[in-house]
């Protein structure tokens, strides 16, 4: 099971790793330039140090890290693996057939993963606790008044880290009268302890009773609403 947890230890190995790559080539590039009587070149000095310090950093993730890759290797993984490090590599539709990804979401439980990554399903406003602005109940999202079936709620969602998670989400869904209303969903004014709450909920209950936009969707982005937070608390 995906846990924020585990992914936090991955994030903070791999930064490991790339300090100690970088001490490594320095190291090692001494050794060379020392050995080569290159000592006066400062291009080989700075040349020396990149060429290494590119070839380790794979070699060693590849020993140290990726192993927590491989171990959790789940369809709902590999949705936040995509949209944290944007990359096609774990597209869904390239590494998951049909089966795979429906027999996932049938034994998919929302409880036991909300309860082992200690995610709230309520979310107030941030100057008043008692004022609920997200309920996350099962086969509705609950915003401000409304009740909104997942079968009829679209829903984007993206990030940027800069000098601290900011977090966008926006949802459009057709009301009892037929009309389509598109809403920004005004993050700042959520209280949240943890970077990616909202978007694994969202993720989750979209899965199990909704239209399942995250196997598909693309890397999304805009520039407003946003709140910052410290990654995963």
């Amino acid at each position: 099971m995906f846990l924020l947890q585990d992914f936090s230890k991955y994030l903070k190995l791999r930064n490991r790793i790339n300090t100690f790559s970088f001490i490594l080539a320095f190291i090692i590039n001494t050794i060379f330039i020392v050995l080569l009587n290159l000592t006066e070149y400062e291009i080989a000095w700075l040349a020396g140090i990149i060429i290494f310090y590119l070839a380790l950093v794979p070699l060693l993730e590849k020993v140290f890290a990726n192993k927590y890759l491989k171990n959790n290797k789940n369809l709902l993984s590999f949705i936040f693996y995509r949209e944290y490090f944007n990359d096609n590599k774990f597209d869904i539709q390239k590494n998951f057939s049909k089966k795979e990804i429906e027999d996932f979401i049938e034994c998919f439980h929302c409880e036991e993963f909300i309860l082992k990554n200690k995610i709230p399903l309520e979310y107030s406003y941030v100057k008043n606790k008692n004022y609920n602005v997200l309920t996350f109940d099962k086969a509705y999202l609950k915003y401000y008044t409304r009740t909104i079936s997942w079968e009829v709620l679209s829903w984007k969602y993206s990030f940027r880290d800069n000098e601290g998670i900011e977090e966008y989400l926006e949802i459009e869904y057709e009301n009892e009268n037929g009309i389509r209303i598109k809403e920004d969903i005004i993050t700042d004014r959520i209280k949240q302890k943890t970077s990616f709450h909202l978007f694994l909920l969202f993720v989750i209950y979209d899965l199990k009773y909704g239209q399942r936009l995250s196997l598909d969707r693309g890397y999304y982005m805009k520039h407003k609403n946003s709140f910052k937070i410290d990654t995963f608390g």
